[in-house]
């Protein structure tokens, strides 16, 4: 039987897909189009944590808040900052009000107008403690953001203001000159005040969700697929030029290159690491790889023994991998060795490295050694650690290796444990896990890797408390040009990596397969890449 694959189909039976006519034409596969505009299916990764953008620490559901909403200003095609709601924007000589002006076209998908108090609303609803915001840091440059969630101060002193419908004045607690940023992503989008009144809790779901992005949210199946549709009241919506985009979870990556091959998929969101070899002969002219701002880290759990103020011991376990043989011999698809928190090349930030990153491999090993001792371990009293990572192949070929070398250099014996994404994602937050975990941070926001650490950070930090760090990272907010606030962010840089709180692995590059056919694609260091821009006959 033909297997039908449109957006909208999801969800409906054969008999009313045929009731909707000429409206949702039944086509053959890889033809399916709506409106004389095809529909496209692409790989999202593993099932996102949660639609509604306050509650999300996943970076993995950023590809549907892209597709969703639309902030003050947004991504291009190519990864770079474009105006977004807001047309203009000016800033004081003391670079701590911003001034947005927004455009005059700007609409829900319900056909109502966007205007500035839809992001007060917004923000204001962010910092409600009872909310839960998860990632806090993201939205700690507005004033007062941070006494509100912590302190309980009123929402309302919250430093954003609507002088009229399309006039929203920010007040920092700091200069921020890269804020857009941070407009550009999902925490600071507006919301729709009267469908949130309306739903609660319930908003992001189907037939409730009213957003202002290109598309809107026509179905969501947890662990399978969402689907999206054009939103025809989006300002740039003649520009859109498909009906709309099938996101399918793919955490199983040989069926995801299978889905590819066999035509389902426009594009997916990883390739086997097995068959990475073979798609650059058979797909060479589909594999798209490319650097990816980001960082793989193992990240010990420091809320508990043997953990708990130990640096020695995770700087002994860092020192102890062999980042080359990593990239060059396991991952083969452009990663890069990384000792930093930090990726290269955000807003032209080059991070430190250790004073052992590059010595010879004996004198490592040596000292690495040496310190394993001096936390307490050795021959006499090895060390078993638990290493859990969601399921991934690539996930596990490094889990692998790492374990082995931590085996030949320390003697130290890893359990793997692997689980689906959400569940990591869970224990992390709640620091259950046993001692390590494997998380990727990957984010244009160059503060935000740093922040992980801070004393005050609730969520998928690994509960590092440094005072030294905290004070480094209030000067890197204190910056006023971008050349000191390169040096005092490198300064705090080198504190992190004194202690390895989170032992950096390697910078992963994005490695995708995407169809020929497939046009508008633009490879990114922030690998999003949002359905607006593409196109396919």
């Amino acid at each position: 039987m033909e297997r039908t694959k449109c957006l909208i189909m999801r969800g409906l039976s054969r008999r009313s897909v045929l009731a909707a006519g000429a409206a949702l034409p039944l086509l053959s596969p890889r033809s399916v189009f709506a409106q004389g505009k095809p529909v496209l299916d692409i790989g999202l990764g593993p099932d996102v944590d949660t639609l509604d953008p306050h509650k999300s620490t996943t970076i993995v559901a950023g590809q549907l808040f892209i597709e969703l909403w639309e902030g003050l200003t947004s991504f291009a095609a190519d990864g770079t900052i474009v105006p977004g709601v807001a047309e203009r924007w000016e800033t004081s000589t003391d670079g701590l009000t911003w001034t947005f002006h927004l455009r005059g076209d700007a609409k829900w998908s319900d056909g109502t107008p966007v205007t500035a108090d839809d992001f007060v609303f917004a923000w204001r609803r962010a910092v409600t403690p009872s909310t839960l915001l998860g990632l806090p840091e993201w939205i700690a440059p507005i004033k007062n953001a941070l006494p509100i969630l912590q302190q309980g101060k009123d929402p309302a002193t919250l430093g954003v203001t609507a002088l009229d419908d399309r006039t929203l004045v920010v007040t920092l607690e700091h200069p921020k000159p890269d804020l857009t940023v941070y407009t550009a992503y999902w925490i600071l989008s507006p919301l729709h005040r009267a469908s949130m009144i309306k739903h609660g809790g319930s908003f992001a779901q189907p037939g409730k969700l009213v957003s202002n992005g290109p598309f809107m949210l026509s179905v969501a199946v947890p662990q399978s697929h969402y689907a999206l549709t054009a939103n025809p009241h989006f300002h740039a919506a003649a520009s859109v030029a498909v009906a709309g985009v099938n996101y399918h979870v793919t955490e199983d990556l040989q069926t995801e290159l299978k889905r590819f091959r066999a035509g389902e998929l426009d594009a997916t969101k990883e390739v086997p690491p097995t068959q990475l070899d073979w798609a650059r002969t058979n797909l060479a002219d589909s594999l798209r790889l490319a650097y990816r701002a980001s960082t793989f880290f193992l990240v010990p759990n420091l809320t508990k023994a043997p953990w708990k103020d130990n640096p020695d011991l995770c700087v002994a376990l860092s020192m102890a991998i062999d980042r080359k043989v990593i990239v060059e011999k396991i991952t083969k698809g452009g990663e890069l060795p990384a000792f930093s928190m930090t990726p290269e090349g955000l807003v032209g930030y080059t991070p430190p490295k250790p004073d052992w990153a590059d010595l010879p491999a004996a004198d490592r090993i040596a000292r690495a050694r040496a310190l394993f001792a001096k936390a307490g371990y050795g021959p006499d009293n090895p060390l078993s650690l638990e290493l859990l990572y969601n399921t991934n192949e690539l996930n596990r070929q490094v889990a692998v290796a790492v374990a082995a070398m931590w085996q030949q250099t320390l003697g130290v014996k890893t359990s793997l444990s692997n689980q689906e994404f959400k569940i990591v994602v869970s224990r992390m937050k709640e620091h259950t896990f046993q001692d390590i975990v494997r998380i990727t941070w990957a984010v244009g926001l160059v503060t935000e890797y740093l922040n992980l650490l801070r004393s005050r950070a609730n969520t998928v930090g690994p509960g590092y408390i440094n005072p030294a760090l905290d004070r480094a990272m209030e000067a890197v907010d204190q910056s006023v040009t971008l050349e000191e606030f390169h040096a005092k962010l490198a300064a705090a840089e080198k504190i992190a990596i004194q202690d390895m709180p989170m032992i950096p692995v390697m910078r992963q590059s994005s490695r995708r397969l995407v169809s020929p056919p497939l046009k508008g694609w633009v490879d990114n260091p922030l690998d999003l890449h949002s359905a607006r821009y593409l196109s396919r006959p």
